[in-house]
């Protein structure tokens, strides 16, 4: 049975059996109130404990393992659990009470960034509750892919050995949870399926697909990409007329493109760093991202694409109406800071700007002008302008335009021509194969103008998809940095022809 991907928190390829979350107490047992009252002091030790332990293990996640022990030990919080276990409720009970109270006042909170922070109470909870058994009563020696409500940073952390990855049905990008699967690179989608526990699953974010209970072709497809894959762990050497790019969407990203060798960031999507605030990031914010960001990659080039939002991305503090140019023209402020903070950042030389959803030359010409404007009122360097070309418009009369470098988005562009949404199950090969045909004149254009030209949608990281890319003459493909090895498995069958 095959079943869309919602949302992909993080990306990967896999195929394993699944094992379906269990609460680990029983409600119905009856217990004293003195023995009650034990076992939470015992739990709020041992989650304490366990924290600790954490944290000299991951320095990394110090501030968020510190925020932890603090929701854990609050001391109006035991105050209130322990009044109802006097009253006569079990600890579970109480902790369940408490802690819902706590959440609702969040969730009633017009903040986006805070509503998401919900998610970390009940991350305590879940931890306080399991401690409560005295024992750890889930247990697994295999690799498994975890099924789950709702995914929690305590649950991840204690089973990352075993995951393969982690189907939710609910979860957020900027979530703890979200950047600890990025940061393990353990495949984590949000889907509503259906499977028992030890059903086999292939997860498979390049086409938003979940497959339950595959068929054997289905089964040796899959082993045979991931044996490919497996031989090309890292980014392999290959011809400098080839550049193997990374999609990246914060600089966890960007440290695993660099770690990947990867010849540089062919899209920056910059507004889901944005996605974790209620308010416009300040020019020192966005400075000191960019920054870090162009520090990791250095002499490698970086590609900023400016804040892209609406339809399936949208920011409370953002006034637009539509994608594209209507984002800038409606929060010019906005556009100015990330433009003024990107070309300040520019230290190596090795930066460009991107605008997205470009229908017509004009707008393509008037977003130009708009940053020489604020380069040259502030004595910064001009950049490579680029566009990504994902509109039918545009498609068309590419040879209205003249920017440096064009970057096709393959996601948009699908959309556009055939109707393809980004979370339906279609087969690529139904679609894929006239898309490249229709590319034919771009690649020409491009290469008459001397225009710069990759792809920058998820069809790149399919094999069969980039060698006709390949076949056509674009030499630029850029994927998300853990699917570098479909670039490996693509250039080797293509050169090796």
């Amino acid at each position: 049975m095959k079943y869309k991907i919602d949302e992909v928190l993080s990306s990967g390829y896999i195929m394993g059996d699944c094992i379906l979350y269990q609460d680990k107490y029983d409600k119905s047992s009856y217990s004293t109130k003195e023995f009650e009252l034990i076992r939470f002091k015992h739990s709020i030790n041992k989650t304490k404990e366990e924290l600790d332990e954490i944290k000299r293990n991951n320095l990394d996640l110090e501030e968020f393992l510190e925020t932890q022990k603090l929701i854990a030990t609050d001391p109006v919080l035991i105050k209130r659990v322990t009044e109802e276990i006097e009253n006569g409720k079990r600890a579970d009970e109480a902790l369940e009470q408490v802690m819902a109270q706590y959440v609702m006042n969040i969730l009633k909170s017009s903040s986006s960034y805070l509503r998401e922070r919900a998610n970390d109470i009940n991350d305590v909870l879940n931890r306080l509750i399991t401690n409560l058994e005295m024992v750890n009563k889930y247990k697994a020696d295999d690799k498994y892919i975890l099924v789950i409500d709702n995914l929690f940073p305590s649950i991840l952390i204690q089973r990352r050995k075993n995951l393969l990855g982690v189907i939710s049905k609910s979860g957020g990008y900027t979530s703890h949870a979200a950047i600890l699967c990025r940061s393990f690179d353990i495949p984590y989608v949000v889907s509503n399926i259906e499977c028992e526990n030890d059903d086999t699953i292939i997860i498979d974010t390049r086409i938003n697909q979940i497959i339950v209970s595959p068929t054997e072709k289905e089964k040796n497809d899959f082993l045979y990409h991931k044996e490919m894959m497996n031989e090309n762990k890292k980014i392999l050497e290959h011809d400098s007329n080839f550049k193997f790019l990374a999609n990246v969407s914060n600089n966890d990203d960007v440290k695993i493109a660099k770690d990947y060798n990867f010849d540089g960031v062919g899209l920056y999507r910059t507004e889901m760093i944005f996605m974790d605030s209620n308010k416009p990031y300040t020019f020192l914010d966005q400075y000191s991202i960019y920054s870090d960001a162009i520090e990791l990659m250095k002499d490698k080039r970086i590609v900023f694409r400016t804040f892209d939002v609406g339809s399936d991305k949208n920011l409370e503090y953002l006034k637009s109406t539509k994608k594209g140019i209507d984002n800038y023209l409606s929060n010019p402020d906005l556009f100015e800071v990330q433009v003024k903070a990107i070309l300040k950042a520019n230290k190596y030389d090795n930066v460009s700007i991107m605008f997205p959803i470009i229908y017509k030359n004009n707008e393509f010409e008037y977003l130009k002008d708009w940053v020489k404007r604020i380069a040259n009122k502030n004595g910064y360097k001009m950049p490579k302008i680029g566009m990504m070309l994902e509109t039918k418009e545009a498609l068309f009369r590419i040879e209205e335009f003249s920017p440096d470098f064009i970057s096709i988005g393959t996601n948009d562009l699908s959309y556009e021509l055939y109707g393809i949404k980004r979370d339906e199950l279609v087969d690529y090969k139904t679609y894929a194969y006239d898309l490249v045909n229709e590319l034919i004149p771009v690649v020409n254009y491009a290469k008459r103008k001397n225009i710069e030209l990759s792809i920058c949608g998820e069809l790149a990281s399919i094999p069969d998809v980039a060698i006709k890319f390949y076949e056509i003459g674009i030499r630029n493909l850029s994927v998300s940095p853990s699917l570098g090895r479909m670039l490996n498995l693509a250039y080797n069958q293509f050169t090796n022809n």
